[in-house]
């Protein structure tokens, strides 16, 4: 549960959104926020995240100073240490060069000494080919989940190691309408990682889709 309620923020835009992977709803005090958590969404190696996670303290100026990290990431894999992100765009890093260099020095050496690693991620790690292609697929994450369409696309690919997505769409049916019904759960599809798609290239008609069968 956050340690601290995220306000509303007439500098920037606050709101939430809901996080499927987590089951309910995520604060961002940011846009920047807001892009990161859902590359956090579609990472298949993050188990949860949390926003606001936990109060910190550091030193500056001989100040003792209050300090809430963004997010902390939980990892599907048990032996990889949970990791506090801090979200910041490049040039605020620039103008604020020492005084955050000496703040998150601390940070992350207290980080370490507890079992934790320590990110800062800018707009440069965020905005992305990658995010661009989730923000779409996002749309589709409500879609209940149907094992039928699911099956039968997943037969398409028998004989088939690749398919580009009209190809796929010209397998399900011939007819325009009938291709409109499967569209979304082939893009739904992508989303569950159940189908694979370069996520770092424009994701178009001829994009190449393949079987993910755990190892993308």
């Amino acid at each position: 549960m956050p340690v601290r309620k995220i306000k509303k923020n007439y500098r920037s835009v606050t709101g939430v959104f809901y996080s499927h992977k987590n089951n309910q709803h995520i604060a961002f005090e940011s846009t920047l926020e807001r892009d990161f958590f859902l590359l956090l969404e579609f990472d298949s190696m993050v188990d949860a995240y949390e926003e606001q996670p936990i109060e910190l303290q550091y030193f500056y100026l001989n100040k003792k100073i209050r300090y809430t990290p963004d997010c902390i990431v939980h990892y599907i894999n048990p032996n990889k240490p949970p990791c506090i992100y801090e979200i910041k765009y490049s040039d605020e890093i620039k103008d604020k060069k020492v005084f955050l260099k000496q703040k998150f020095d601390q940070i992350e050496q207290y980080l370490y000494d507890n079992d934790m690693d320590f990110k800062l991620f800018t707009e440069l790690d965020i905005r992305t080919q990658r995010l661009e292609n989730i923000k779409y697929l996002y749309k589709f994450a409500s879609i209940d989940k149907n094992e039928a369409y699911i099956e039968r696309i997943e037969n398409l690919f028998k004989g088939e190691e690749n398919l580009t997505f009209l190809e796929l769409l010209k397998k399900c049916s011939e007819d325009k309408y009938e291709q409109a019904t499967f569209t979304p759960y082939i893009w739904n599809m992508i989303y569950l990682r159940l189908l694979y798609v370069d996520m770092d290239q424009v994701i178009t008609n001829n994009s190449v889709l393949r079987l993910n069968h755990g190892n993308d």
